[in-house]
């Protein structure tokens, strides 16, 4: 079978997606408006894939939603429609509707599949009402379109009339994220995450003032790794609620070396005011390590109140200072909670059985069109 995946060649999960297909015996091209960094195309060579790219650049923040002039889209739909003709694939595969999406509904290829990934769904529509028409242009074209969670799902169904989905969500390898052997001695609360507003690490770090002052906890540590547009914002923000011997900023690290750091943790926090899914928490979680998690999108579906870890209300940062509390106090539920964590990960969210219903679908569209 041959898949023309279309996505950003940097993405990880993109590469992620691309690599285990690969290694099932499936043909993968994969086309990308921008050009693939010189270490990670050299990753694609290793696997044996091609990547195309329409060598656009970069001109926006959001790198996964880039603003696309119509000659842009024109200019990359003429090397689309070049590497389809030479390429013919039995699937296109776009990922990301409101720009790969966009592409693969102007190429009027069939058959062809969307996933879709987050602020796709929930920022791009909201931009405009032309916005929103064109993604359920996109949407309702594709013959099969497939979400990482149930909560971006209904909200596909709901807002852009598509009825059908297939959820398959960001799995983890818990052959690669293990429990770490023996934890540090100090106890760590942290979060792996971009630092952007949306993931609201002004709660974090307003819980962090409350442990350390009001409950005397002082001799916990805080450890936020990640880097992103609100980074030097934060860290100013620590120098004045006096809390900055407390709190490590780690900076970006790359995603071979990120377990390390899951296995430091005794508690993982995501306080995000939207989430689509939650790779990270599935990730902590595969490490045993328990999660303290907000209530929106489909971070529910990834964290269990009280049986993998802890679901507060958003913007709470009283609420998220009590869980710590909580769980620095109680390390029979602490360790209880991680463990059952990991076991929902591997019953769930196992990356190697996610692969393998994406090849079922694969075949199945192959079998109808």
């Amino acid at each position: 079978m041959k898949i023309l995946l279309l996505s950003d060649a940097n993405s990880s999960h993109s590469m992620k997606w691309a690599f285990s297909l690969q290694k099932h015996g499936i043909n993968i091209l994969l086309f990308s408006l921008f050009k693939p960094n010189q270490d990670v195309y050299q990753e694609y060579q290793k696997y044996g894939i091609t990547v195309i790219d329409a060598n656009l650049k970069r001109k926006i923040k959001n790198l996964r939603q880039p603003n696309l002039s119509k000659l842009s889209y024109l200019q990359s739909l003429r090397l689309l429609s070049k590497t389809i003709t030479t390429f013919q694939p039995d699937i296109l595969h776009a990922h990301y509707a409101s720009s790969y999406g966009v592409l693969g509904y102007l190429s009027k290829f069939r058959p062809w599949l969307l996933s879709v990934w987050g602020s796709d769904i929930y920022d791009f529509p909201l931009k405009s009402w032309i916005n929103k028409g064109l993604l359920k242009q996109v949407i309702n074209s594709a013959d099969t379109v497939c979400s990482t969670s149930r909560a971006m799902a209904n909200k596909v169904k709901q807002e852009l009339g598509r009825s059908q989905l297939e959820i398959i969500p960001f799995g983890i390898d818990p052959d690669i994220f293990l429990p770490a052997k023996e934890k540090e001695t100090p106890f760590i609360v942290g979060t792996i995450k971009s630092i952007e507003k949306h993931n609201d690490i002004d709660c974090f770090l307003d819980a962090v003032k409350i442990v350390v002052y009001e409950y005397k906890l002082s001799n916990l540590q805080f450890l936020i790794v990640g880097k992103g547009s609100q980074l030097e914002k934060m860290k100013l923000k620590c120098k004045t609620l006096k809390i900055e011997s407390h709190v490590t900023f780690a900076g970006f690290i790359p995603h071979e070396k990120v377990v390390q750091y899951y296995q430091r943790l005794s508690v993982f926090v995501s306080v995000s005011t939207r989430e689509s899914f939650g790779v990270s928490i599935l990730e902590a979680a595969a490490c045993e390590v328990p999660a303290i998690t907000s209530n929106v999108g489909g971070l529910p579906e990834v964290n269990q109140h009280n049986e993998t870890g802890w679901v507060i209300s958003p913007g709470k940062p009283r609420e998220l200072a009590d869980a710590i509390k909580k769980l620095y106090n109680d390390n029979h539920l602490r360790t209880q909670l991680g463990k059952n964590a990991r076991r929902r990960v591997i019953q769930k969210f196992n990356w190697k059985t996610n692969v393998q219903k994406m090849i079922h679908i694969y075949d199945s569209v192959v079998s109808r069109s």
